[in-house]
């Protein structure tokens, strides 16, 4: 799993450096819930263009490797939504 969070990282500020119209935006909650926001976000006003939220303290439902594929796909470039 920390292979994969810190390729989510790296991948998280490419994103940011590359393209002018979204970042990622990484929130983790150490209490007991042990949640871990992911998204991407409009630079021009905020909004979230893909959100999702994992709670790493059960079997999380969503693979790592899914979301680094998102990642890796918005750094690609972003279409008018």
């Amino acid at each position: 799993m920390e292979e994969k969070l810190l390729k989510i990282f790296k991948l998280a500020d490419s994103l940011n450096e590359k393209q002018d119209k979204i970042y990622v935006e990484i929130v983790y909650s150490a209490d007991d819930s042990k949640n871990l926001e992911l998204a991407i976000r409009s630079k021009e006003d905020f909004k979230f263009i893909e959100r999702c939220e994992i709670k790493l303290n059960k079997n999380p439902l969503i693979k790592w490797d899914n979301i680094i594929e998102l990642f890796e796909s918005y750094i690609g470039g972003v279409t008018n939504e």
